[in-house]
């Protein structure tokens, strides 16, 4: 099973998970430009990361769905819901609102040659772009608050993708200094062996 990558993406979501499931995996190391080869689109003919591709040659894709089949797939690791309705809604809920919501408040900060030309019209764009990603955090920050995981008790799928965004907030003016505590479990994360380990990998850490 082989886990693709580019340093810095999402794709360090389902990494954490994988090293968390205690899953056997090796990790190919991708550049942005590659992922729109022939070859890798074969893969993922979206042209994007992560991809996961198991034994049989079947490539699952789609930083949820990679995600999601982690913690089916090692149910033993508890990554997943408990299988309630309202467990899984839950889970379901708060993967829709990192990838539809949070996940794309970044998009325009980080790359705003999608957005705008000019260096004055960039810089509005960023500007917006860092008050979306604010007010989706702070919404985050309060679900956090008396929790150390986002599903309560235990560790879920759902830690590794929130903690993507908190290093990509580590680049952004304000940091996390408004958000205690998604300060606080972005310092959580850091201690953890697993996250370490996939930090080291990706040579992040």
């Amino acid at each position: 099973m082989k886990l693709h990558y580019f340093q810095g993406s999402c794709a360090l979501a389902p990494h954490i998970a994988l090293e968390w499931s205690g899953a056997g995996y090796e990790l190919s190391e991708m550049k942005r430009s590659e992922t729109r080869t022939p070859e890798f689109l074969t893969k993922n003919p979206a042209g994007k990361v992560p991809v996961l591709e198991l034994d049989d040659g079947t490539c699952v894709t789609q930083v949820n769905a990679v995600l999601q089949f982690i913690a089916e797939s090692w149910p033993e690791a508890g990554l997943g819901d408990d299988g309630s309705p309202k467990s899984r809604h839950a889970m379901q809920r708060w993967l829709s609102h990192f990838n539809g919501d949070v996940h794309t408040s970044f998009t325009p900060y980080f790359m705003t040659h999608r957005f705008a030309d000019s260096d004055g019209a960039r810089a509005e764009v960023r500007a917006h772009a860092a008050g979306e990603v604010g007010f989706q955090l702070k919404i985050i920050d309060r679900h956090l608050a008396g929790r150390d995981w986002m599903m309560g008790a235990g560790r879920s799928i759902l830690d590794p993708y929130l903690f993507v965004f908190t290093l990509w907030a580590g680049f952004m003016p304000d940091r996390l200094n408004e958000f205690p505590n998604l300060k606080a479990f972005s310092k959580r994360m850091k201690e953890d062996p697993g996250v370490g380990n996939a930090l080291k990998m990706q040579g992040l850490g």
